[in-house]
């Protein structure tokens, strides 16, 4: 499972919902202020159709023909629709009749007759000039240039007293408006940016400030999970991390105190065992030696000088797991541990027949206490001899090497691939599958390399089984 950090988190939950706020804020505030520039615009254009329309006579423009160009309405009314466009600041002005045939337009290009498609389009809302005598607005219109364009519509009456609507007046005139909406569009996206960075650079702050003390309590419950109960839980706020803090403390002071009941306990009842057992061995010795050779008799004796030898070693285990002193670390060399370890193993893997060897690179070196390293090598290495001999011959190595900055150190066997469920629990205390095992060796291992601030995996297939420690280079 892919594991996402808090600041990750913080980040998104900081910056996604305010970008998404400034983004919807953004839309809506372009929107309405396009709606109400175009809304101005086309109350200011109808304001001028209908200004326009006062100062023209339809009774006389209505009898234009095509060719009337030179005629002296058409050019007086030209002239006054000129007049009113430079006034007002529009770009054209333009009469004409139901059909959208021209009766005189202020553009050059534009002879009468000729029809005006953009117009057409406006068909709904020239109904309401010429039906009801009002004057109204058209939609956008893209026009030459790609530019946006406006228009006003107003009537055209046939003469003061006649108020019939004969023709129609429209104005046009550029949607400057767009060019205001692309400032503010590139105002909006440059204060976006910066209020982006803005909260990026806060949550970075805040994330800093929530994740620092997460990260020590991270750390103080992997020191605990590894055994460390010595250093206390620092409270760094009086927030719920703080108290978290000291509940995780109080945790490890009672953690610590069970530990050292426990240790006690071991202790008391290991020594309360080795005394009997010594007292044991003294006589089953003495009775040994006054029974004469061949006495059957004499072979009961010898067996329960090895169960009362099996029972000494299991009261030592008991005694060295519970007294574990804290390592002194120094720097150790591997060469001679390793060789030192399979050299106590050799007259026991010569008689199993299991080949041990060691490959290890001279010089290298881990940080760690000597006395417990070679301890819980020598665990590894005993059972690794114990899991080859099962399937004889056999073989077991003890395989050192740098990986990553840190000091690996593997002990290797042939021997039968660990069940799952075995692999599970076999690094718990009295845990053992075997009829003559305490169970300690291999917790024994795990609670020295833990101490040392190390790893110890265990890797079980067909052919090879490797327990690995991974372990800080001197």
């Amino acid at each position: 499972m892919v594991r996402v950090p808090i600041m990750v988190k913080l980040l998104a939950a900081f910056t996604v919902p305010t970008a998404l706020l400034f983004g919807l804020f953004a839309f809506i505030a372009h929107e309405v202020m396009r709606q109400e520039l175009e809304a101005e615009l086309g109350t200011r254009l109808a304001a001028v159709a209908a200004l326009a329309a006062t100062r023209t006579t339809g009774s006389n423009l209505v009898h234009l023909e095509p060719g009337d160009e030179q005629h002296p309405i058409y050019t007086s009314a030209r002239g006054r629709l000129q007049e009113a466009a430079a006034a007002a600041g529009v770009t054209r002005l333009y009469v004409f009749d139901r059909r959208f045939r021209s009766r005189v337009d202020t553009a050059n290009d534009v002879p009468i007759g000729s029809t005006y498609y953009h117009a057409e389009l406006d068909r709904h809302e020239l109904e309401r000039v010429f039906d009801r005598g009002e004057a109204v607005s058209s939609v956008l219109f893209q026009g030459e240039g790609g530019r946006f364009y406006k228009a006003g519509y107003a009537p055209i009456h046939a003469s003061d007293r006649d108020r019939t609507v004969v023709l129609a007046i429209g104005v046009d005139a550029p949607a400057v408006f767009f060019e205001r909406l692309a400032d503010l569009r590139r105002n909006l996206i440059i204060y976006g940016v910066g209020s982006a960075l803005a909260m990026v650079l806060v949550a970075v702050l805040v994330a800093a400030l929530i994740t620092r003390p997460v990260r020590q309590l991270a750390d103080a419950a992997e020191r605990i999970g590894r055994g460390d109960l010595a250093q206390p839980v620092a409270r760094l706020s009086r927030d719920e991390i703080g108290f978290l803090a000291e509940t995780m403390d109080r945790m490890r002071r009672d953690l610590r105190q069970r530990d050292e009941r426990m240790q006690q306990m071991l202790s008391g009842i290991a020594h309360e065992v080795r005394n009997p057992l010594g007292g044991i061995e003294l006589f089953s010795g003495h009775l040994r030696d006054e029974l004469p050779h061949g006495d059957e008799r004499r072979a009961h004796v010898e067996r329960i000088q090895r169960e009362v030898g099996y029972l000494s070693a299991v009261v030592a285990e008991f005694l060295d797991y519970a007294r574990r002193p804290a390592p002194d670390l120094t720097a150790v060399e591997l060469a001679p541990l390793a060789s030192a370890v399979c050299e106590l193993e050799a007259a026991a893997a010569e008689q199993s027949g299991v080949a041990l060897s060691w490959r290890v690179e001279a010089g290298l070196a881990c940080r760690g206490d000597q006395v417990q390293l070679r301890r819980a090598l020598h665990n590894l290495v005993r059972n690794a001899v114990q899991a080859a001999a099962e399937r004889a011959p056999g073989t077991a190595a003890v395989v050192a090497e740098v990986e990553d900055g840190a000091v690996v150190l593997a002990v290797e066997n042939s021997g039968a691939p660990i069940p799952v469920e075995v692999r599970e629990r076999m690094f718990e205390p009295f845990y053992t599958t075997r009829e003559k095992g305490t169970g300690l060796g291999l917790a024994f291992a795990r609670e020295i390399v833990l101490d040392h601030g190390g790893t110890i995996e265990v890797d079980s297939t067909e052919g090879v089984t490797r327990f690995t420690m991974r372990l800080r280079r001197a």
